[in-house]
């Protein structure tokens, strides 16, 4: 192997752990959660306010 193969593989493989490193970073982080899921999962719930904190002028 000549000194250019080696050179692009040593690139490579730093271009490699730089990347995992970054998705690791990512996940750990946060960075890829699902940030559409809050406003579905605020219609979906069903909760009973009781009838004596309802506000005046709210239909009932």
């Amino acid at each position: 192997m000549d000194e250019a193969t080696i050179a692009q593989t040593a690139m490579s493989l730093l271009l490699l752990l730089i990347f995992l490193g970054f998705l690791v970073w990512g996940i750990r982080t946060g960075q890829f959660r699902n940030i559409e899921e809050p406003k579905y999962r605020m219609l979906e719930k069903d909760e009973k306010v009781p009838e004596n904190e309802k506000k005046e002028g709210e239909p009932e």
